[in-house]
Parts: C-alpha cells; sequence; structure tokens
C-alpha cells in the first residue's frame, strides 16, 4: 500500500499567506518598499501551486522571514535598512507587523520540519 504525506505545514503557510496578503504586503512595503510587496504576492502565488517547493520558493520564504525579522537593517547599504530607519516605533503598525512576523517564522519553522521528515521519509524508501 502506497500512503502519500499531506503536506499539512504547506497548506497551514499558504493558507496563512493567502489570508493576511494585504497586511503581509504592507509590511513588506513598510520594511522593503513596493517591491518587496510584488516579491510577497508572487510567493503567495507560488506557495499555493501544487508542486514541489522549489529552490526558488525556499529563497523567497526565507527572504521573507528575513524582512520580517528585520535582517539586514544593520546593512546601510541595503534597502531594507532605509525603509526601517523610516519607521516610528510607537506607530501602531510596528505591534500588527511584530504579531505577523511571529506567525510567519512558525508557520515557516513547521514548513522547513516538514520537508526536512519527506526528505528523510523518500531517502528511506530509496
Amino acid at each position: 500500500m502506497h500512503y502519500q504525506n499531506i503536506p499539512v505545514a504547506r497548506i497551514l503557510m499558504s493558507e496563512f499567506l493567502t489570508e493576511n496578503r494585504q497586511a503581509l504586503c504592507e509590511a513588506a512595503t513598510r520594511l522593503g518598499g513596493p517591491q518587496a510587496a510584488g516579491r510577497v504576492s508572487a510567493l503567495t502565488r507560488d506557495l499555493a501551486q501544487p508542486a514541489p517547493i522549489s529552490r526558488k520558493l525556499r529563497r523567497e520564504l526565507q527572504w521573507f522571514s528575513d524582512l520580517l525579522t528585520l535582517e539586514n537593517v544593520d546593512d546601510f547599504d541595503s534597502l531594507e535598512a532605509g525603509f526601517f530607519v523610516d519607521i516610528d516605533p510607537a506607530d501602531p503598525v510596528v505591534e500588527e507587523i511584530c504579531l505577523l512576523t511571529d506567525q510567519y517564522t512558525d508557520r515557516l519553522a513547521d514548513l522547513q520540519a516538514e520537508e526536512r521528515a519527506d526528505t528523510r521519509q523518500r531517502q528511506r524508501a530509496a
């Protein structure tokens, strides 16, 4: 009998991105500009496709995590640093971005764990 894993973490990530698309695009715009919002829209669309997660899609998932977690704001030559400096810490959007970041980070960790488990299972089956 052949069983196929249902990619639960991927489904949950896709639903999260879809349900919060506008807020995530606004956060991306605040942290990385309009081009970042376009990348989030493409990421949302691409993850919803019933195809294996490509290297490019993995990179985009990580890029968005890095954007939300402010990984590049200390690089003063980066776009992110320029956008970050314009955000008022007292702006209510900061709390919303933090909540979205926590939720995204949790789902990304689950997705990565699911992919590792699936890879191990395929290696054992081979």
